[in-house]
């Protein structure tokens, strides 16, 4: 019995254990498998990690879904410049001008912006225009110039340059009466009348030039850049087409006083040789015309006193031969007639004896006996009103270009090479106010697409040639024997005008080489003139092909025959030139150039101006020497000696 007893409890504890493991499982089931213990609650909802990746990958495509689809008609952005441009145009559009009152005869309905019609006035025609060639020492900047940076505030350099400027001028007054009247005379309709357009707003000063060929004719026309000390050049662009928003913004921008300075009358470089203050063309050469006219005043009286000193000296010898007779008489007296007699009156006096005469330096009108050569008048006056009448004439914030009959205009070139012959003509433009606007008359259509109105071109001016800087002058050939040839060797003396003075050196050359090349500044003269240079360039690019003996017969009436060597040379155009060697070979004009040349060498150098200096014209008070370099030199910034004559041949023209 107990063992049946003992075998019903271990039944029975098996069954409860197989129960409790049964219910455990039951519940490991609903906890841990359906119940998802890792789930988490995204936007309110309970999810597992695999139904959150799905649900965030549900969500990104409707995003990208979204952001596929066109933006909504509410969104979209509308320009508001018609808008801004119609209120511009005519900002009382809104008010009612259909109203009952009084209409003038010419007024047919409603005056709205459609409908405006004017008349564009024209540019009148410019003066004949005036021109100069200055040769500088000029500052040049180093850095490109902005509005942010200008030629006062840049770094420069010392550099040569010939500066061309053309000037004329306009009758300002009747170009503001012109637009007043065809955009708010009293002819028009009281809404037509617009005071921005009254006033004519200047764009541009146009300078062209063309240069003369080989064949003596005349090359194209081309524009004229501006100059390097131009810092408003980004700014002064004109507009490419003509857009109403674009003229109008250029309208106003160029109406600016610092903007409309730089048009009619840019300034000019900072000259570091010494000279007389800078002009306009017209007012420079007016100056260069007194200089030149006191220059042969002056010779003239040197040369009437030099005559009139001649004079009292022949009078005074002639009066002390007269009195040699009385002196010599013998000390016993005569009767009358009779040798001795009465001092010798009834004999023949012996004849005087001529003084010898000195030769007048240049032939002279002969002066008035006992009369006093007149002095010639002060220059001090004439200079102070030159300087006065260019104060007028320049441009400040004080002028009212309105009032005057006569705006003078003027434009550079500092692009041209030396040795080039060049003519220029010049024309002015202001804007047209109602250009892309369609406002223009029927019989003016072709000016509705017309940003800017220009006057016509001026007649070309008188042709100027730019003198060349660079000479080259044989002087003499040596020959030597080596074995059987005969080896020549030919002495060139090249001179240079730089940085207003002369610089020479002699260059020992032979067939096939090089005239000239770079020397050391400190061998020359301008060692003297600054510290800052360190180089010269003599290289003149021609190459000696040969040289040769030539047999010429020269002299009137009886002829001589004369033999000297000439240098052959090349300057790369496959052409052959000829130059004498020998100063007394030489043409006139080339012998008169080297010596003018080789007087000024033995001059001092001319000092140059230091940047302060020149910017201020401290060094430019009273006459200075010519063309800031040696006497004898042409007028201030002209040009060297003898050069620049047209037809004048040159040896070795660079």
């Amino acid at each position: 019995m107990g063992r049946t007893k003992n075998n019903l409890v271990e039944l029975l504890l098996d069954k409860v254990v197989l129960g409790v493991a049964g219910i455990a499982a039951l519940l490991i089931l609903v906890f841990f498998v359906i119940g998802s213990p890792n789930a988490a609650e995204v936007n309110g909802q309970k999810l597992s990690p695999g139904q959150i990746d799905k649900a965030i990958e549900e969500k990104a495509q409707g995003i990208l879904g979204q952001l596929k689809k066109a933006p909504a008609d509410s969104n979209e952005y509308k320009s508001q410049k018609p808008a801004y441009l119609a209120l511009m145009s005519d900002s009382i559009s809104n008010i009612k001008t259909d109203i009952a009152f009084p209409k003038a005869p010419y007024s047919t309905g409603t005056l709205t912006a459609s409908n405006r019609k004017y008349r564009v006035p024209s540019v009148e025609d410019i003066a004949k225009p005036a021109i100069v060639s200055v040769k500088m020492a000029a500052y040049v900047p180093t850095e490109e110039l902005s509005e942010s940076l200008t030629y006062a505030n840049a770094d420069t350099k010392l550099a040569d340059a010939d500066l061309v400027t053309v000037e004329s001028s306009i009758d300002a007054k009747k170009l503001y009466s012109s637009f007043r009247l065809a955009f708010a005379g009293k002819s028009l309709p009281e809404g037509w009348r617009n005071e921005q357009y009254a006033k004519p707003v200047f764009a541009v000063v146009e300078l062209q030039r063309r240069t003369a060929q080989s064949d003596g004719a005349w090359g194209q026309w081309e524009t004229v850049p501006r100059t390097k000390i131009c810092h408003l050049k980004k700014a002064l662009t004109l507009p490419k087409k003509a857009a109403e928003y674009e003229i109008q913004l250029s309208i106003v921008q160029f109406a600016k006083p610092e903007m409309m300075y730089e048009i009619l009358q840019p300034g000019v470089y900072d000259n570091a040789i010494p000279a007389e203050p800078w002009l306009c063309p017209s007012l420079y050469n007016d100056r260069a015309k007194r200089l030149e006219k006191e220059d042969a005043d002056k010779k003239r009286l040197e040369l009437e006193a030099e005559k009139a000193e001649r004079l009292r000296d022949r009078e005074s010898r002639t009066a002390a031969t007269a009195r040699q007779p009385a002196a010599r008489q013998p000390a016993g007296g005569g009767d009358m007639g009779m040798p001795g007699g009465m001092g010798g009156m009834g004999a023949p006096a012996p004849a005087p004896t001529r003084p010898q005469q000195r030769q007048p330096v240049a032939p002279a009108a002969k002066p008035t006996a006992g009369r006093t050569p007149a002095k010639p008048a002060s220059t001090d006056t004439a200079a102070v009103n030159e300087l006065e009448l260019f104060k007028t004439l320049t441009l400040t914030e004080t002028s009212k270009p309105e009032q005057m009959e006569k705006l003078v205009f003027w434009a550079h070139d500092d692009t041209t090479v030396p040795g080039e012959k060049y003519q220029y003509r010049i024309r002015i433009g202001v804007f047209n106010p109602i250009a892309g606007k369609g406002w223009g008359n029927e019989e003016q259509k072709e000016l509705n697409d017309q940003a800017v109105l220009y006057s016509n071109f001026s007649e070309p001016t008188e042709t100027v040639e730019t003198t060349e800087r660079l000479k080259f002058f044989p002087t003499n050939v040596r020959e030597t024997q080596k074995g059987g040839n005969v080896d020549k060797t030919i002495e060139i003396n090249v001179a240079r005008y730089t940085l207003g003075n002369w610089v020479t050196k002699t260059f020992n050359v032979k067939n096939g080489e090089q005239i000239g090349g770079i020397v050391n500044a400190a061998e020359t003269r301008l060692a003297k003139v600054s510290e800052d240079i360190e180089t010269v360039d003599l290289s003149t690019g021609a190459v000696v092909v040969d040289c040769r003996r030539v047999s010429q017969w020269i002299g009137t009436g009886t002829l001589r025959q004369r033999e000297f060597y000439e240098l052959m040379y090349g300057l790369g155009n496959n052409s052959i030139q000829t130059v004498p060697i020998g100063e007394r070979y030489w043409p006139d004009d080339i012998a008169k150039l080297y010596k003018e040349i080789t007087q000024a060498e033995e001059t001092e150098p001319v000092a140059l101006l230091t940047r302060e200096q020149a910017k201020t014209g401290s060094g430019s008070t009273g006459r200075q020497t010519p063309g800031g370099a040696e006497p004898g030199m042409g007028m201030p910034g002209m040009g060297m000696p003898g050069m620049g004559m047209p037809g004048m041949p040159m040896p070795g023209g660079m």
